[in-house]
């Protein structure tokens, strides 16, 4: 195993290391075609464990591949997520105790139960094919498609590495360990950078020299006359929203959302006698709060006031002895356990809340330095942090109101294309935008009208019933299992969940790539914990 580990840390060094050169203008782009030979290389000769490893500890890595002018931007993830699952597939074949028991009998009803999201995502796929019969552009609806299912194989991966009876658990939880790590990295170096560099310069770096090599000369155009990473007011200088490696602070804070499990899983295992080890624990976890409040993500405010309220419900009912003992709600011998969770919980979300200020005041000192420099007066009551949170309720403010009409609009074409929308991909005509807007993040700014406005309202509620189903299945391993790590990490993945849930009413960003391969990884954990408590169909 320390073999292993070695061999994947020194893969995943020469991925950054590699990476480092391109970025620094010492590398051309071209040497992304060398880094992907290599994965593809170590992917072919190495235990599926291992792969599997380097694929989800270089999730923040994945490159775009400059394979033509005309064709820079697909990302690497894309095809070394399909060497990984035909190795898989080669490796075990197809097992027909999936559909038939020794008896012969078929296994219908049991695979149902036990693959209620594998059938879900089946008939949510299906109703988005659907939807390209009646697409203006059925061509960008397809591409869309493939990659919803190019990245759900991860997930398919894990699935069926962990039925397979190994010991995949591990794996998922130490290779997510640098992913997050190099997130939060890339971040804060961000921070120090605007400390020292003009935003305008930096602007014009990250745009050229980070945006193209990891999305494509085209984005890395766009973003360099037009993004989402500062914000303007009137009477203050700019601010940078942390964004890390992602194309906008919306999937910077999902992504950091999703993370928050990880820290508080650990902070509540460590022994009581390891203070060293609690407190870097801390650390991180306040880092990523940090993160969450720089990158201005107003719709990751509101969603983190609606898990706060979500969990105010869940403490009412927890301190109800009357409510919990008709409605079994918690299992008497976990009652502890569950009041130390509950509140580490809520004392994170208060926690964000005390940071914010403070993160405000750190975000905004270069600016601060300047207005003082200019003789210009501070004016605490207008730090654009405290401005900005005031807006989510602010119905004339700018971004407010346009988003407010373009949910209007949304709702207007849900009405007339109810049943299969306006097809996959086709988002922009809701708007009277050309499809080159997509690349510019044409969406609803909410994750359920955009599906149902795109592929109608029976994939909306299909979709629905997906987050349904993980929330019931990460629910009942809370609340039914007696494994510590299993109760411990999936009750603060509700958490995150009802975070993100939240989330998705104002943005997109779960339709991120890096976003949506994190959270399938998240996903794919869920499921190998509940695998392990009910071992349900034998492959053998």
């Amino acid at each position: 195993m320390k073999n292993s580990t070695k061999k994947n840390l020194v893969i995943l060094s020469i991925e950054i290391f590699v990476l480092l050169l391109i970025v620094s203008g010492v590398a051309p782009r071209e040497a992304s075609l060398f880094l992907t030979g290599l994965l593809i290389f170590y992917f072919i000769f190495s235990p599926l464990k291992d792969s599997l490893w380097v694929f989800i500890a270089s999730i923040p890595l994945f490159v775009a591949l400059p394979i033509s002018e005309s064709f820079d931007a697909m990302a690497n993830w894309r095809i070394l997520l399909i060497v990984l699952f035909l190795k898989l597939f080669l490796q075990s074949g197809a097992s027909f105790s999936l559909v038939k028991n020794n008896k012969g009998q078929w296994r219908l009803k049991e695979n149902i139960k036990h693959y209620r999201i594998e059938y879900l995502f089946g008939i949510f796929l299906l109703l988005n094919i659907a939807s390209l019969f009646v697409a203006a552009d059925a061509w960008i609806g397809t591409k869309k498609l493939i990659f919803l299912i190019n990245a759900f194989l991860l997930f398919l991966i894990i699935r069926n590495f962990s039925g397979r009876k190994k010991k995949i658990i591990p794996v998922l939880k130490s290779a997510l360990n640098p992913a997050i790590g190099i997130t939060l990295a890339v971040g804060f170096v961000q921070l120090v950078i605007v400390f020292f560099v003009p935003l305008f310069p930096f602007w014009q770096f990250w745009a050229r020299n980070v945006i193209a090599p990891f999305y494509g000369q085209n984005l890395s155009d766009l973003l360099s006359y037009s993004n989402t990473w500062f914000s303007y007011y009137s009477y203050q200088l700019p601010t940078l929203r942390m964004f890390s490696g992602f194309p906008d602070s919306h999937s910077f804070a999902f992504f950091c959302i999703l993370s928050l499990p990880f820290f508080l899983k650990r902070i509540f295992l460590v022994q009581k006698n390891n203070k060293r080890k609690k407190i870097i624990y801390y650390l991180g976890l306040i880092l990523c709060l940090l993160a969450i409040i720089f990158s201005g993500s107003r719709g990751a405010w509101a969603g983190a006031a609606g898990s706060f309220f979500v969990f105010l419900f869940i403490i009412f009912l927890y301190y109800s002895p009357t409510i919990r003992n008709k409605t079994g709600f918690f299992v008497p011998e976990l009652y502890q356990k569950w009041k130390k969770q509950i509140q580490l919980i809520f004392g994170t979300l208060i926690m964000l809340a005390v940071l914010f200020p403070i993160g405000s005041a750190i975000l905004f000192m270069p600016q601060y330095f300047e207005l003082e420099r200019e003789n210009r007066e501070i004016e605490f009551g207008k730090i654009s942090f405290f401005e900005r949170a005031r807006s989510i309720i602010n119905f004339d403010e700018v971004s407010v109101k346009n988003r407010l009409e373009i949910w209007q609009r949304t709702a207007d074409s849900i009405i007339i294309h109810p049943i299969l929308g306006t097809g996959l991909g086709n988002f922009p005509l809701i708007l009277n935008e050309e499809f080159s807007s997509a690349k510019k993040g044409a969406s609803a700014h909410n994750l359920y009208l955009d599906v149902a406005a795109e592929t109608g309202i029976f994939s909306m509620l299909i979709l629905v019933a997906i987050f349904w189903e993980i929330f019931k299945d990460a629910w009942k391993i809370f609340t039914k299992t007696k494994n510590q790590f299993h109760y411990v990490w999936s009750g603060f993945f509700v958490l995150a969940l009802v975070w993100i849930l939240g989330y998705s009413v104002f943005d997109v960003a779960l339709l991120n790539d890096k976003v949506l391969l994190f959270f399938l990884v998240n996903l794919g954990l869920l499921y190998s914990i509940k695998y392990e408590a009910e071992k349900p169909i034998s492959h053998s």
